[in-house]
């Protein structure tokens, strides 16, 4: 692989002087491959569980950002655009989250 990664640096947007390590990854699924809330709430459990990265950062009120990567329900939106009033575009959805104060 080592040649792939070599491959990568020249040609891709991979950068050797760039990489760090990080304090870990995790991964929570269904087998059966079903949407399930379990696993969300099994991840989510998970995160909290690695303090310095999901819930408090030195601060001790802040987190660094890090998270979860769930699949955008796709017919939710849909739906919700359609009735909006406006027309839902194939392949053209984008979701944000904003924090605002209170």
């Amino acid at each position: 692989m080592e040649s792939e990664r070599l491959r990568l640096a020249r040609e891709g947007m991979y950068r050797p002087d760039l990489e760090s390590d990080a304090c870990g990854v995790g991964l929570v699924a269904a087998t059966d491959g079903r949407p399930s809330r379990r696993v969300v709430a099994s991840a989510i459990d998970a995160l909290k569980a690695v303090w310095h990265r999901g819930a408090v950062d030195a601060d001790g009120k802040t987190g660094d950002g890090a998270g979860i990567h769930v699949d955008l329900p796709v017919r939710f939106f849909d739906d919700a655009i359609a009735d909006s009033g406006h027309k839902p575009l194939p392949n053209r959805l984008a979701v944000g989250m904003i924090f605002l104060p209170r």
